[in-house]
């Protein structure tokens, strides 16, 4: 897997292609980890089709928070440092768009403790899912500065799919794949000598395929019941479970018809 280090200025109609460094050589001059936040990353090329552009940052209090930085931008994950971990809307989306979430709801769309430590002085905590099918965002829509020096991963080969895996640790715990090539593109310091780590591996495609096409059709039942028209490069995130207590994320287009 190859990071890309984005820096070059962005204007309107301008893409600069920035340099690939591979991964062992990053980690080897020390660019990587990053241990100092925010953090922001891709998964794919610069000149080609990517993710939405994502942000892991943290609080001076050691509270953990991932979230889109362009097309998503009403939910995050929030990790709380006393242990109540959420995701859902944010304050701000929602006083922005009342129609959100009803009167009687809250905002997050689930709210659960941290779980037990499943490594050794290791919580899994949350993963990103980016099959390289579902990579949708076009060079031309990557003009703002929210773009700016955004670290973009090589897609994932064929049978394969990228993950971004956030653990939480404690002490300098070195964490690596045991099967797959992975490297750790940020360690950061939050409370109690613990560290929150963004690791990039490769796992199995698995059955993935087979949840996207359900979750999707479920969506596009739910437009049409309300008699909403999907537009043509419609995009959602689903939320779930995996089977190591972690919560996951993963997104895909809901028109069928630019996947494959």
């Amino acid at each position: 897997m190859k990071p890309i280090r984005d820096t070059s200025p962005r204007q309107e109609g301008m893409s600069l292609t920035p340099p690939m460094i591979l991964n062992v050589l990053a980690t080897q001059l020390g660019l990587i980890p990053m241990m100092q936040g925010p953090i922001r990353f891709a998964v794919g090329p610069p000149y080609g089709r990517t993710s939405n552009a994502w942000r892991l940052w943290t609080t001076k209090h050691g509270d953990v928070y991932v979230a889109c930085r362009d097309n998503f931008k009403e939910a995050k994950v929030s990790l709380h440092a006393k242990g109540r971990w959420r995701m859902g809307f944010t304050t701000e989306a929602v006083a922005k768009n009342r129609a959100l979430v009803p009167a009687d709801q809250n905002r997050a769309w689930e709210v659960w403790d941290e779980p037990p430590a499943s490594l050794p002085s290791t919580v899994i905590a949350f993963r990103l899912l980016f099959p390289t099918s579902e990579l949708a965002v076009r060079p031309e829509q990557r003009v703002s500065n929210k773009w700016a020096n955004v670290v973009y991963f090589e897609a994932a080969p064929p049978g394969k799919l990228m993950t971004l895996t956030l653990f939480v640790t404690a002490g300098d715990v070195v964490l690596t794949h045991e099967s797959e090539p992975s490297f750790c593109l940020a360690a950061l310091a939050i409370n109690n000598n613990r560290r929150v780590q963004l690791v990039a591996h490769y796992d199995p495609v698995g059955n993935l395929p087979y949840l996207i096409k359900r979750r999707v059709a479920a969506a596009r039942r739910q437009f049409e019941c309300a008699g909403v028209r999907v537009p043509y490069e419609a995009y959602a995130y689903f939320f779930g479970h995996q089977n190591d207590a972690s919560r996951v994320l993963f997104g895909a287009s809901l028109n069928r018809a630019t996947t494959t």
